[in-house]
């Protein structure tokens, strides 16, 4: 027998045997297997077997994440400021099974009422056809929640649940939609009951799957071509770059994606964020741009792919470094870049408006990606611990909002700077998200020349008027200098 037949054997001992030094009183209490292992035995009862074939049970039973996660609560391994739980929850409306049953959230069923009537009459379908529509599909509409969260209604319930919530949800975007021009009815709701129910919407508890059921007749092409505005005007981007993206014609890629099928209103922000529109100036800006680094050689590129921790610590030590804040072109998130000439860097990031949705849609985005079921690169998540790298304090706030990449909608820039260092608790980004970024960020920072030369303008020159009085006493030495020249040498 070879080595290792001899270190591991296993035989089967039948009902009333024993190993080695045992008694048949134990084995007329269980039905044992005696297994040597390194010549020692060892008794395994069937409640033993049974909790070692749960191994192979698990391995063959596992499942790998999607790409479409089922809605299902906000999950525990996101860690939740106590001031941020609010955040999770509905004020207004409640969509979907999770908080249905929800005591302070029953007045809203009325409003809902209200909603889906209103929502026939502008789709031109009757209600008896929607509602069969949702009957049909009740079972993959089953299907996209985690089972728990369903468990306690039967199909009818959900029905009923998943036709009025879709009606209701349609309705209160298309309440928000200037550019309809086919309403029949637009009922009169307050502005601020109709802004809580926005932000309901937006909430990873409160999703409704598949609104595309209900809008495949009728004036349903208007109503989803009302969530696409619907959706750009939550994108967190200040005013004036909506408009000028909304008057820009998308590109082939964005109808491409747009088309695509989101899960629901929150994926669809989520997509959104991540879509990236570029013409065809800042097409040849960025070729350039190649051609001009190809043309400089290498920057230290030999690090490239290596993931580390960086040493710089927020804003104002960038600017100190010579790093100067634009804006990027797009709202996408992860069109951060950066570049330098000489020995001035330019960080370009996405503008951002801060106001008081930015935490609740932050926050539920974030609950979004870290589903455990969900496959996908953490780009909100790692936005926000890249944008949290650069504030610290208000000051770094101030010179974000001085470069036109934030807004400041929610108050002094202390709370901006709070907010951000809050969402960042316990945050796990993705290491290859803005890692090429980071080692320009990086490599800039520890070349020396670079740093005494940015060190020497901003105390020398950090304001125009000091540049003005430096070229003022330049001027007046090499006046005088002439001066001195012409005296001694005066002309014949």
């Amino acid at each position: 027998m070879s080595s290792q037949d001899e270190r591991v054997a296993a035989a089967t001992v039948p009902d009333g045997a024993v190993s080695t030094g045992q008694t048949n009183t134990k084995s007329e209490k269980f039905h044992e297997i005696a297994i040597a292992v390194e010549q020692r035995d060892f008794i395994l009862s069937n409640d033993d077997i049974e909790r070692l074939n749960s191994i192979d049970k698990a391995f063959d039973g596992e499942q790998k994440p999607t790409a479409k996660p089922l809605i299902q609560r906000v999950p525990a391994t996101l860690c939740i400021p106590k001031d941020f739980a609010k955040y999770f929850k509905p004020r207004v409306i409640s969509i979907g099974p999770i908080h249905h049953d929800n005591p302070a959230l029953q007045g809203s069923e009325q409003l809902k009422l209200r909603l889906a009537a209103h929502f026939e009459k502008n789709i031109g379908v009757g209600k008896e056809i929607l509602f069969n529509t949702i009957k049909t599909e009740i079972g993959s509409l089953k299907n996209c929640y985690d089972p728990k969260v369903v468990e306690p209604y039967d199909e009818d319930k959900l029905a009923w649940m998943f036709f009025l919530d879709g009606c209701a949800i349609l309705q209160a975007i298309l309440q928000d939609d200037d550019e309809q021009k086919f309403l029949k009815s637009k009922m009169n709701i307050k502005n601020d009951l109709l802004t809580f129910v926005y932000l309901d919407l937006f909430l990873l508890e409160n999703q409704l799957p598949h609104l595309g059921l209900l809008t495949s007749s009728g004036n349903g092409r208007s109503f989803m071509d009302s969530v696409k505005r619907f959706i750009d005007n939550n994108v967190i981007t200040p005013a004036e770059m909506k408009e000028q993206q909304l008057q820009q014609p998308p590109s082939t890629e964005q109808q491409e994606e747009e088309e695509r099928e989101a899960v629901h209103l929150l994926d669809r922000l989520r997509k959104r964020l991540k879509l990236k529109k570029q013409n065809l100036l800042e097409k040849l800006g960025f070729r350039c741009n190649r051609i001009f680094r190809t043309a400089m050689g290498p920057c230290n590129d030999g690090d490239k792919g290596r993931h580390y921790s960086h040493t710089f610590r927020n804003v104002k030590e960038l600017r100190n470094a010579g790093i100067w804040l634009k804006p990027s072109p797009s709202s996408c998130l992860t069109d951060v870049s950066f570049s330098r000439v000489c020995c001035r860097g330019k960080l370009r990031l996405p503008p951002i408006t801060v106001d008081d949705t930015t935490g609740p849609k932050f926050m539920n985005l974030i609950a979004y990606e870290m589903c455990p079921d969900f496959e996908n690169d953490l780009t909100v998540t790692s936005y926000i611990c890249f944008l949290d790298s650069l504030i610290d304090e208000a000051e770094d706030v101030k010179e974000l909002r001085d470069a036109g990449v934030l807004y400041n909608g929610l108050g002094s820039d202390e709370e901006v700077a709070k907010l951000f260092n809050k969402m960042n608790t316990d945050l796990v980004p993705s290491p290859t998200i803005y890692s090429d970024v980071r080692r320009q960020i990086q490599n800039h920072c520890e070349n020396k020349w670079i740093k005494y030369a940015a060190q020497a303008y901003y105390t020398h020159f950090n304001s125009p008027w000091t540049f003005l009085a430096f070229v003022g006493a330049i001027a007046a030495l090499l006046l005088s200098a002439l001066q001195t020249y012409y005296t001694i040498n005066p002309v014949k």
